[in-house]
C-alpha cells in the first residue's frame, strides 16, 4: 500500500517540522507531506529539496473566511478531515502534528497497520496524563458541572444536550496523531459533523477533535485504539542511560511518538527546559523536542556517563 505521513505548519513552526522529518530519518517507506499554512518560499523549497510534498490546505465552504485569513493555521485543522481528497494517490494517510516527533519508528508501523482495514487508528487520552479523567466543577456535595473538552466544545457548537450528555464523560480522541485508509467509511461522517459544528459557531481550532469524537461515540464509526506510547503527551520520564523518553507505566518502554501538547516554551526555543524525572530517581533539565534529546545524548551519553555523573 502507498503510505504518506502528513503534517502542517506556518513559518514559525517550520523548525519543529524539520525536527519531525529528522526524527523519522528515512526509516520508513512512507512519503512525507507538509500542508503549507504560511511557509516562506525558501522554507517550502527546503522541504521540496528533501523530497517532501508541499500542498496547500483545504478550507471547506462552511469555514468563516475572515477567521481563516486572520489565523491561517486554522486551515490545517480544517484540512485534517479532508486528507483523502487532498492526497488521493495514497492508500494510508498518517497525520502527525508539527509539535510531535518520532522516537521509536515501530509506532509508525503500528499506526499504519491499525488503519489498514478501514478503522480510524487513534489514541484516547486516558491513563497517566492527569489525575482526573476529565474536568469537573464541584457546586456542592452531590452536585457537579461537567467541564470536559468534549462537553464544552459541543456546547459551544450548540449541539443538543442529548449529544453532550453522551460524549461529555468520554475520553478525548487526540487528533494530533491519527491514521486512516483513503477509502475508510468515516471520512464523510467526519465532514458532516465538521460542517454542522462550524456552521453553528463551534471553535475552528478544535472542530476536528470534536468531529472525530462524534463520529466514534454517536455514529459508532469503526475505530482501533492504540496505547498512549503512540501519542505520548506526558507525564515525562527519562531513561538517562539510553537518552530516551519512556512511558510512565512499568516496564517503562520507550515512547513511540512524543507530542508536545501544552509545551509552548519548549516549542519556542531549544534553550528552554523543564525538570524531567529519571528512572534512577534523579532529575534533569531537558527540552523535550527532538533537538533537545539529541543535545542531551551528545552531552551525556558520548561521555559514557548518565546525568548523575555515574559510569553507565
Amino acid at each position: 500500500m502507498r503510505k504518506v505521513i502528513v503534517t502542517g505548519c506556518d513559518s514559525g513552526y517550520f523548525p519543529l517540522v524539520m525536527e519531525l522529518i529528522q526524527s523519522i530519518g528515512g526509516r520508513t517507506d512512507a512519503a512525507l507531506c507538509v500542508l503549507d499554512a504560511g511557509l516562506s518560499p525558501q522554507q517550502a523549497q527546503v522541504l521540496r529539496d528533501l523530497g517532501v510534498l508541499v500542498r496547500a490546505p483545504y478550507v471547506p465552504p462552511c469555514a468563516p473566511a475572515r477567521q481563516v485569513r486572520q489565523r491561517p493555521t486554522l486551515a490545517i485543522n480544517l484540512s485534517k478531515l479532508w486528507l483523502d481528497r487532498l492526497l488521493p494517490q495514497f492508500d494510508l494517510i498518517l497525520w502527525i502534528d508539527a509539535d510531535a516527533w518520532v522516537q521509536d519508528i515501530t509506532a509508525l508501523e503500528h499506526m499504519f497497520d491499525a488503519a489498514r482495514d478501514g478503522a480510524l487508528a487513534i489514541v484516547p487520552e486516558i491513563g497517566a496524563k492527569i489525575a482526573d479523567m476529565f474536568a469537573i466543577r464541584w457546586i456542592c456535595p452531590g452536585w457537579m458541572q461537567v467541564r470536559s473538552f468534549l462537553y464544552k466544545n459541543a456546547r459551544k457548537a450548540r449541539l443538543p444536550f442529548s449529544i453532550r450528555r453522551r460524549i461529555g464523560a468520554k475520553p478525548l480522541l487526540n487528533s494530533g496523531v491519527m491514521c486512516l485508509h483513503r477509502d475508510a467509511a468515516i471520512w464523510p461522517v467526519l465532514r458532516r459533523w465538521q460542517d454542522r459544528i462550524v456552521r453553528r459557531g463551534g471553535a475552528l481550532f478544535t472542530q476536528d477533535q470534536l468531529s472525530i469524537a462524534l463520529a466514534v461515540y454517536i455514529d459508532n464509526a469503526r475505530v482501533t485504539f492504540l496505547d498512549n506510547a503512540h501519542n505520548y503527551i506526558g507525564p515525562w520520564l527519562l531513561d538517562a542511560r539510553r537518552g530516551m523518553l519512556v512511558n510512565l507505566f512499568y516496564p517503562h518502554d520507550p515512547v513511540g511518538i512524543v507530542h508536545l501538547v501544552s509545551q509552548a516554551r519548549l516549542r519556542q526555543s531549544l534553550s528552554n527546559t523543564l525538570p524531567v524525572p529519571t528512572l534512577a530517581g534523579g532529575e534533569v533539565a531537558l527540552n523535550l523536542r527532538f533537538g533537545g534529546l539529541q543535545a542531551f545524548r551528545r552531552m551525556h551519553l558520548a561521555s559514557g556517563k548518565d546525568v548523575a555523573g555515574q559510569e553507565g
